[in-house]
């Protein structure tokens, strides 16, 4: 199964390239900023063990910067950044407005960042990079938004491998018009109201959690949002939708954990350099998606009371956000 998580989705590049204009020692600096940016995260962050690299699909208008083999046709490998201390095989092509995933797929050009699986190779990673997103607007040049959104889900391919036990039963079995990735429960539950604002109290109480005073009043409303969200569970996820409640849970903890770790560097002394506040706003933004800002509070709330939890989370398998939350209060 394929997992997009979320894709970003603009308009195509059409600028032309020729093979000769693509190095992957012009696109160093700032593929070497993100990896040291994850690598920052993962072991003084996360204080996770190192483990092998998935494949990585870089590109910006012209060209394609990969340790994909596949992604780059072949292509000889160069030496290029490194990850971890590791040597990846990287490569550069151009790609004519068209990326050859790892798993041999092809998807156009345009604004994206997701982590994928495929079956032979494992996961893999795919994002545009920062001239692109300055090229599309989205952004102003030297913004850090886009190196948190790096992080968010580059946080996946440590996840994922971890979580396709659950999704992947549901996927084979799915038959809501509803695309299934992380919004599918939003996008089923959102027209109903009193859904929506049972979702919206316990969100609010997590972020009461995260911020209050003490500890113990930390854990006492995260007791009451975690009995909140049970009940919503067995009102709204019952008999043929109880498959939501696998959806609501898993994602939930993969989207939580990605908004968390972008955070937590946006606010490092040596990461981003924001205040908590500031990293937590610019990570909610518009806060148009339900499980990216749930979640966000929730691990605000399992980060203040439950400590070593992301051997728990980035871990085959990997923990779901209810049980996670059980084990912070209890």
């Amino acid at each position: 199964m394929r997992f997009l998580l979320p894709a970003m989705l603009l308009v195509t590049s059409s600028l032309p390239a020729s093979a000769d204009v693509c190095s992957v020692s012009a696109a160093r600096p700032w593929i070497t900023r993100w990896l040291a940016a994850w690598e920052l995260t993962s072991r003084d962050i996360l204080k996770l063990p190192d483990a092998p690299a998935p494949n990585i699909v870089f590109y910006d208008s012209a060209c394609v910067y990969t340790t994909s083999g596949v992604s780059a046709g072949g292509a000889p490998p160069v030496e290029g950044p490194k990850l971890l201390g590791a040597k990846p095989p990287w490569r550069a092509i151009a790609h004519g407005d068209s990326l050859t995933l790892p798993d041999g797929s092809h998807v156009p050009v345009q604004l994206m960042s997701f982590t994928a699986v495929d079956k032979k190779s494992g996961p893999y990673f795919v994002m545009a990079a920062p001239s692109y997103w300055v090229l599309k607007g989205v952004v102003a040049a030297n913004d850090s938004g886009p190196t948190g959104v790096f992080l968010h889900e580059f946080a996946h391919t440590r996840q994922v491998g971890g979580m396709r036990h659950t999704i992947g039963p549901i996927d084979s079995t799915w038959k809501y018009p509803e695309e299934l990735d992380d919004d599918a429960v939003q996008k089923h539950f959102g027209k109903d109201s009193v859904y929506v604002a049972a979702y919206l109290a316990e969100r609010d109480l997590l972020y009461r959690a995260a911020a209050a005073a003490t500890p113990e009043e930390a854990r006492k409303l995260a007791k009451e949002a975690l009995a909140m969200i049970e009940r919503r569970h067995a009102r709204w996820f019952t008999g043929e939708m109880a498959e939501f409640a696998i959806l609501d849970d898993t994602f939930l903890s993969m989207e939580g954990a990605g908004q968390w770790v972008a955070a937590a560097w946006l606010s490092h002394p040596r990461g981003g350099g924001m205040t908590r506040d500031a990293a937590v706003a610019k990570m909610l933004g518009k806060r148009k998606w339900w499980v990216q800002d749930e979640g966000l509070a929730l691990f605000l709330v399992v980060d203040r009371l439950l400590p070593g939890w992301p051997l728990l989370v980035f871990h085959e398998p990997s923990m779901g956000a209810s049980e996670l939350l059980a084990r912070a209060v209890r």
